[in-house]
């Protein structure tokens, strides 16, 4: 596989835990989207659905003019990250350059890629117990 065979725009279509003893476990039901660009980048926004809405004082992308306890709630099960990916076998890696999680900054995620025309499963690595994550998704749009 090769980074060419991702590139695209692609949305979630579901996901899961498979435990260690082989059971699956659906996890919270996303409004996700991934891009892969041509020349080697990456962004995703994951984000849980049916989130309350938060009042606002102006219109504004960014929740600095929400109260503390809004942002919280509003951010809570957020995944955003972007960066840089690269392909290797059936591996991607995701270089991480900016995530709303200030921890994962220059950190890569490596999953494994199960792709079939336009179905893409992208599957993390085991835990400590045995268990991974994989996230189901469909070309949207290529580049």
């Amino acid at each position: 596989m090769k980074n060419e065979d991702l590139v695209g725009v692609w949305r979630e279509r579901g996901r899961e835990i498979v435990r260690a003893d082989g059971s699956l476990t659906a996890d919270v039901a996303r409004a996700s989207q991934i891009m892969y660009s041509p020349d080697g980048y990456m962004a995703v926004v994951n984000t849980p659905i049916a989130r309350k809405p938060v009042a606002e004082t102006v219109a504004r992308m960014d929740l600095d003019a929400t109260t503390p306890e809004q942002r919280a709630a509003a951010v809570l099960g957020v995944v955003a990250y972007a960066g840089r990916f690269e392909v290797t076998g059936e591996q991607v890696r995701h270089s991480i350059f900016t995530a709303v999680n200030p921890n994962r900054v220059g950190d890569t995620q490596v999953r494994h890629i199960t792709l079939a025309g336009d179905d893409l499963t992208l599957t993390s690595p085991p835990d400590s117990r045995g268990n991974h994550f994989r996230i189901h998704w469909r070309r949207a749009a290529k580049m």
